[in-house]
């Protein structure tokens, strides 16, 4: 005997407190429509219409649920990967920024020997701008005061 008869019978038999359940059983094989309207015309023929109601709203709401669920999968997903790009990019930015302010002290120290305490700090603590400001003033300064003027 298939599965489906076997379900069959087994609703025909069942106590009216335990069909849920078997219905339920009968939702979780998958059956097409017109698989459960068979089903449950030989089991309730009466109703019919209602039960197919019932599992229409049950598709109906797994349906929402599941899109909500697949929403904000790729909404972490869309959320991670611009937070990766924003990182990169600070990161980036960052970078170029050490990278400036480390010629910059280099030249100030071959022009300005010896420099004066506080430098360091000064030039690495800065922002691109300034650091890209001083270094092209540290070109024609003719003093270390000319170059953070």
């Amino acid at each position: 005997m298939a599965i489906r008869e076997r379900l069959i019978e087994a609703l025909r038999q069942v106590p009216e407190a335990l069909r849920p359940i078997l219905f339920y059983l009968i939702w979780t094989y998958h059956y097409d429509e017109q698989t459960l309207r068979e089903i449950i015309r030989q089991v309730r023929p009466k109703e019919e219409d209602k039960m197919m109601s019932q599992f229409a709203q049950e598709i109906e709401k797994r349906v929402r649920q599941s899109a909500l669920q697949q929403g904000r999968v790729e909404g972490r997903l869309e959320g991670l990967l611009e937070g990766e790009r924003k990182g990169e990019i600070k990161g980036e930015i960052r970078g170029e920024a050490k990278g400036e302010a480390k010629l910059l002290f280099r030249q100030l120290s071959r022009r300005f020997q010896p420099l004066p305490d506080g430098i360091f700090e000064r030039v690495y603590g800065a922002d691109p701008n300034t650091i890209e400001h001083w270094a092209d003033r540290v070109l024609d300064a003719k003093s270390l005061d000319e170059v953070f003027r």
